[in-house]
This record gives structure tokens, C-alpha cells and sequence, in this order.
């Protein structure tokens, strides 16, 4: 097992390929599901899309506020823990879609927090409009109170964040970076962000995202690049076999985690998926088939996109 020192990768996007084992556990728990204590000071207190509390004695962090009607489960699974929704100072997220910040303005109404987003991000966060190349759902729009830059950090009782720019699955997807010490040892963890865009969606010529190819080009390029966390956080459950480090001390009941082999095989996966989507021409949908791919009813409901439109069959839509 490596122990580092190194900034944990906060970073926040999701892998509905399919229905499997994973997603169903979170996804049948609805509401029921309970908090629990990831690492060190790294809390899950979301439902079926992540969310994550960092805890500092001056108050904590929220990663990602899910979407507007996880908000009454979120406040319950902070108090559930012992914590007051109160003491949340900073709101941050992974990237801009409705099921990752479509309750960043509730939120911000309750506990008074800061809003920090990145770039094209913040843009959409305040305007309550998706600007991804996916173009989804909108939400209501909340004030950014500080817009970052590749690279800033926030630092809230002891905890620095420093923030990596991963655009391509939004404009300003961001993974987060921090480090955590959890029985005398001190571990890299990673936030997903995002990496690439929704597959179907247009690639060439998009009219809200031009640059998507190159933005997620250069992410994919950076990730590669990166030495991988001990500890990586996605933001949506991920798929069996997802057996961890033994010597890595986390909740058994993580199933967003993957350990460092598990990120090393995640951005091969992802790099692989986004080559198969240029090859494919970047256009707007993708290739239909009868293999457990999304029904038209599943891709109303998992992007809520009305008048899409979409091939005669069912179409399989990637939400990385």
C-alpha cells in the first residue's frame, strides 16, 4: 500500500453503462440509504447520486449537492452523523449536471455556505443552465461566490483542496485534491470530476461546448500523467469486481471507491470509451443495439432531456 502525502483527488462524474450489482444496492436504497464514515474525516452522506462532507473543526465541506430532491436526505444524513448543517462553509462540486448541483441553491439558503466552482462551471451554476456538450436539465441558479482557476485551492480548518481543471464531461468538471490521515497514516484520495462527455452526445461543432474534443484531450493526457490516488471517490456507484487494497482502511459499504489499480483501470476505460466515440464521428447519438442498452423511458429519466431524439431502439447512454 502507498502512503503519501500528496493532495487526495476529489473529482465527480458517474458510470451508468448499465444496471449492475453496485448501482442497484444504492439505487434500491433510495432514501434509506445511511451515512456512513469513508476515511479519516471523508463522510458519504448522499443517496442515489454522491455527496460527500469534509469535516474540519471550523466548520465543513460539501462535495456536490446531487440533485434538487436529494436535498432533505442530504441535511438528514449530516445530522444522522452528529454534524449541523449549519457548520457547512464551502459547497464545491465535481461538474456541472442536475444530478451533481441541481441542490447547490438549497443548500446555500440553509447553511449560509460558500459557493466555489471553476470556470465554465460557475457560468452554468449561476445561470441554472447546463452548458456541457450533453446539454441536459437546467436547475435553479445560485450565486457563485468564488470562481476558481486550474490549480487554486480552498482551505477551510487545517483541510486544503486544491482543485484540477477536468473539462470535457462539463466545461469546469473539477477533481478535487486533498490528503487524509486515518490510524496514523496519511492517504491520497480522489473526488472524480469528470473526464469525458456523455456518450451521443455531439462532439464536432458542439454549440455549447466547441472545444469539448481538445478539453477532454488534455484531461485525459493530465490524468495519465497523474500518480494515482491511494484513494479514488467517484461520484456514482461502479461496477463488480471492485475489490480494494486489503491494507486500505475504508467503510466496506463504499461502493463508489476504487483503490489505485481500480483508477489506473478506470482511465484506461474511459480513454478507451472516448477514442470508440471519435471513431464513431463524434455525432449525435450513439450506436443502438438490443444489448442492455437504455430504453427511450430510461434516458427520459436518467438525463431528463424531452423532445431528444433518439433512434427507433434502445440507445445507451454513458454517463462517465
Amino acid at each position: 500500500m502507498r502512503l503519501t502525502s500528496t493532495l487526495v483527488l476529489l473529482g465527480a462524474s458517474t458510470a451508468f453503462t448499465s444496471p449492475h450489482p453496485a448501482a442497484a444496492r444504492v439505487q434500491d436504497a433510495g432514501e434509506a440509504l445511511e451515512p456512513f464514515g469513508v476515511i479519516g474525516n471523508i463522510y458519504y452522506v448522499g443517496g442515489e447520486f454522491g455527496s460527500y462532507l469534509i469535516t474540519t473543526p471550523e466548520g465543513h465541506i460539501l462535495h456536490d449537492t446531487g440533485s434538487a430532491d436529494m436535498h432533505a436526505l442530504i441535511v438528514s444524513n449530516i445530522e444522522k452523523l452528529g454534524f449541523e448543517v449549519r457548520d457547512v462553509r464551502i459547497i464545491i462540486s465535481s461538474h456541472a449536471h442536475w444530478d451533481h448541483v441541481a441542490g447547490h441553491a438549497a443548500m446555500k439558503r440553509v447553511t449560509g455556505a460558500q459557493v466555489v466552482a471553476l470556470g465554465g462551471d460557475a457560468t452554468a451554476l449561476e445561470s441554472g443552465q447546463d452548458n456541457s456538450a450533453l446539454g441536459a436539465q437546467g436547475w435553479e441558479p445560485v450565486t457563485v461566490d468564488r470562481v476558481i482557476r486550474d490549480g487554486d485551492t480552498v482551505s477551510l480548518g487545517g483541510v486544503t483542496m486544491r482543485a484540477l481543471w477536468t473539462g470535457g464531461h462539463t466545461q469546469g468538471a473539477t477533481m478535487w485534491m486533498t490528503t487524509v490521515e486515518e490510524g496514523g497514516s496519511t492517504y491520497s484520495v480522489a473526488f472524480r470530476g469528470g473526464e469525458i462527455p456523455n456518450a451521443g452526445v455531439q462532439l464536432v461543432n458542439n454549440p455549447r461546448h466547441p472545444a469539448v474534443i481538445v478539453d477532454t484531450q488534455r484531461t485525459l493526457q493530465r490524468l495519465k500523467e497523474l500518480e494515482p490516488p491511494d484513494l479514488f471517490l467517484h461520484n456514482h456507484p461502479q461496477d463488480s469486481p471492485r475489490e480494494l487494497d486489503p491494507a486500505l482502511p475504508v467503510d466496506p459499504r463504499c461502493v463508489t471507491c476504487l483503490d489505485a489499480d481500480g483508477w489506473r483501470r478506470y482511465v484506461t476505460r474511459v480513454e478507451a470509451s472516448f477514442e470508440a466515440m471519435l471513431r464513431g464521428g463524434g455525432g449525435k447519438e450513439a450506436r443502438s443495439d438490443r444489448g442492455g442498452h437504455w430504453s427511450n423511458r430510461d434516458l427520459s429519466r436518467l438525463y431528463r432531456l424531452p423532445g431528444r431524439t433518439t433512434s427507433r431502439d434502445a440507445i445507451r447512454y454513458l454517463h462517465w
